[in-house]
């Protein structure tokens, strides 16, 4: 229980310092186009910033940061003993590999397809 309660209060602080700085920040969502992440995104999947709401898809990778850090976290907490510090390198490589299956979903969910029905509605919607 305790172990939750870690993964939910690092979630929370840590989106909330990325939504006050990042998301919020109009300076920032500028600089977040020629971020890793994004620009990750936009060279494998071939991501259109004029086709989809960069506010929404930033908030989106804020949530999936977040995640991460909380996650990675949590289980570093869980390996306190001395005995299991030597499967670190192990957590290393979930987290790089949760991180580039975070950004592919995420680019499965915010690229529109040619169909209408199969359209997905979370990121493609434009502020006017």
């Amino acid at each position: 229980m305790d172990n939750l309660i870690i993964f939910l209060a690092l979630f929370i602080i840590v989106y909330s310092f990325y939504y006050l700085f990042v998301v919020l920040n109009k300076k920032m969502l500028e600089k977040m186009k020629t971020g890793k992440e994004l620009t990750f995104l936009k060279n494998n999947y071939k991501l259109d910033y004029k086709k989809i709401n960069i506010k929404s898809l930033v908030n989106v990778v804020a949530l999936s940061n977040s995640f991460i850090l909380a996650f990675t976290t949590t289980l570093v907490c869980l390996l306190n003993d001395w005995i299991k510090n030597f499967y670190l390198w192990l957590l290393a490589c979930l987290l790089m590999s949760l991180l580039l299956n975070m950004y592919a979903c995420l680019s499965r969910l915010s690229i529109p397809t040619n169909h209408v029905s199969s359209t997905v509605l979370i990121l493609n919607s434009h502020t006017s």
